[in-house]
C-alpha cells in the first residue's frame, strides 16, 4: 500500500530566480553605479585623447629637430593639405586635419598624420621650421592649443623654445 505524504507536510520548490522587487532594487542600483561612473569615464577617455593628440606632435617635433641635425638642412613641421598630392602645408592655423615633416628642398614628407579626432581642437601656427643646429628659425617661443570638445580640463598646450625644446603642459599652466 502506498502513503500519501500528509496535507500539513511542505513540498519543497526547485524553482530559482529573482523576484520582481529584487529585480527592481537590483536595476535602481545599476542605473545609480553608472550615473556616477560614466560621466568620469568620459573625463578620461577626453584625457587621453588630449595626451595622445599632443604627444604625437611632440614626436613629429623631435623627429624635424633630430632630422635637421643630422642631415644639417632645415626642416619644417607644418599643417597639412592632404587636399593636393604631395601633402603640402597650409597658411591658417588649424592642425586638426593633421601635419606634415618636409626636409628642404623634398616634396615628399618625412612623416605625415591624418586628421585628428572630431572632438580635439589644435591651433598654432601653421610652420615651424628647424634650422641646420635644431634652434627654430626665424621664430620667438611659441605653443600650440589643443582641447577636446567634450571636457574642459582636457586641455594642453605644446611649448615650444627657440633651442627648439619641446615641452606639453597641461591647461593654462605657463611654459617653463
Amino acid at each position: 500500500m502506498q502513503t500519501k505524504p500528509p496535507i500539513t507536510q511542505a513540498v519543497q520548490s526547485d524553482q530559482k530566480g529573482f523576484t520582481l522587487i529584487e529585480m527592481l532594487v537590483s536595476l535602481v542600483v545599476l542605473a545609480i553605479l553608472l550615473s556616477i561612473g560614466v560621466p568620469s569615464f568620459q573625463s578620461l577617455v577626453a584625457q587621453n585623447r588630449a595626451t595622445s593628440a599632443a604627444n604625437e606632435l611632440q614626436s613629429a617635433l623631435h623627429l624635424a629637430r633630430s632630422t635637421a641635425l643630422a642631415q644639417s638642412r632645415p626642416v619644417t613641421v607644418c599643417a597639412a593639405n592632404f587636399a593636393v598630392s604631395p601633402p603640402a602645408c597650409r597658411t591658417d592655423e588649424d592642425w586638426s586635419e593633421g601635419w606634415i615633416v618636409l626636409q628642404d628642398g623634398q616634396t615628399q614628407p618625412l612623416r605625415e598624420r591624418g586628421a585628428l579626432s572630431p572632438s580635439v581642437t589644435l591651433t598654432g601656427a601653421p610652420r615651424r621650421v628647424y634650422s641646420s643646429t635644431g634652434t627654430l628659425l626665424g621664430q620667438t617661443n611659441i605653443d600650440f592649443s589643443l582641447s577636446v570638445d567634450s571636457a574642459t580640463d582636457a586641455t594642453r598646450r605644446i611649448c615650444l623654445f627657440m633651442s627648439g625644446r619641446s615641452e606639453i603642459v597641461s591647461g593654462d599652466a605657463p611654459c617653463r
